[in-house]
């Protein structure tokens, strides 16, 4: 997958990729949706309640926002959670990789103001039981969490909530590099041990 990944990052342009579409079709997009769909296979025996949907993203980047970019993704990413129709109040599960790493976690995608105040209320009334999970996330050292403040902060539940309260979005992220090469088969069992990690505040999440 990451030889095709290379050859977009020097020639992100229409003419090399239909040159290459084939080599795409056959060493980055066949394997990239059989990883998907073997870990929402894992996924699924792991957490039977859970039953997420998958989405596998486009290699092709919005005509509309390219910004100066190529019009191909530098990376493939899927997520595993719920239908794209509530992307954004039900957290999502995710995973991408790109020509040299890959990434995985789970928060909210684009919360609106409305869910973040919700994520409030739920801390102003159970804080311990968001204490126990922040307590539990800072012991780990798999993820780190992600995401933008409120300039002006919103309250002031102590030291160990204060940023997590504040929080404009929730997210947790993990990169890994190739060192020297890409992920093999026991990839799949590797995100379902790092996703273990995240389960409890996924539930919690969901709830909310």
């Amino acid at each position: 997958m990451t030889d095709f990944m290379w050859g977009l990052a020097l020639h992100n342009e229409k003419p090399w990729f239909e040159a290459h579409r084939e080599h795409y079709e056959r060493c980055l997009l066949e394997p990239f949706k059989a990883l998907a769909s073997d870990v929402r296979d894992a996924f699924e025996a792991r957490w039977p309640d859970s039953a997420p949907a998958l989405h596998i993203s486009r290699i092709y980047r919005d005509a509309r926002r390219l910004h100066g970019q190529g019009p191909y993704k530098n990376h493939m990413w899927f997520s595993l959670g719920q239908t794209a129709e509530v992307y954004t109040v039900l957290p999502q599960f995710w995973f991408e990789i790109g020509a040299n790493s890959y990434g995985c976690g789970m928060g909210y995608f684009m919360p609106g103001a409305d869910l973040m105040e919700r994520w409030r209320a739920a801390a102003d009334a159970h804080p311990a039981r968001l204490e126990r999970l922040v307590k539990a996330f800072d012991r780990q050292t798999l993820f780190r969490r992600c995401g933008e403040c409120y300039k002006r902060p919103k309250g002031d539940p102590g030291p160990l909530l204060y940023d997590w309260y504040n929080a404009k979005d929730i997210g947790f992220e993990r990169e890994v590099l190739f060192a020297p090469d890409p992920p093999g088969p026991e990839l799949v069992n590797e995100l379902m041990d790092a996703y273990a990690v995240l389960m409890p505040l996924y539930e919690y999440m969901r709830k909310i």
